[in-house]
């Protein structure tokens, strides 16, 4: 059985597994994709158990990608920028 949530450093993600009937972006040839927004990860349920392990992995690291990613500002960038990519460095990590 796999999980109904999975939790990346201080957020906490839904996995629903759904059918490409109940989700159109399943039925574009995918089996599973991130809502970083929503903090919600979705499985076709249509592939075999050992795709959705794999999906279930392949989603995961996107949502580590979107939740510990912090972009670097641009060279020029203005100091609010930089304020804010520095705060992003840690607040990650002082929530977990």
């Amino acid at each position: 059985m796999l999980p109904s949530q999975v939790r990346i450093g201080p957020q906490v993600f839904d996995i629903e597994f759904r059918s490409s009937n109940q989700d159109g972006t399943l039925s574009e040839g995918n089996h599973g994709y991130t809502l970083d927004f929503g903090n919600l990860i979705v499985i076709s349920n249509e592939i075999a158990l050992s795709k959705q392990k794999v999906t279930l992995m392949h989603e995961i690291l996107h949502a580590c990608r979107m939740t510990f990613e912090n972009g670097m500002p641009e060279k020029g960038a203005k100091y609010d920028e930089w304020e804010h990519f520095f705060i992003g460095v840690y607040e990650n990590a002082l929530l977990m």
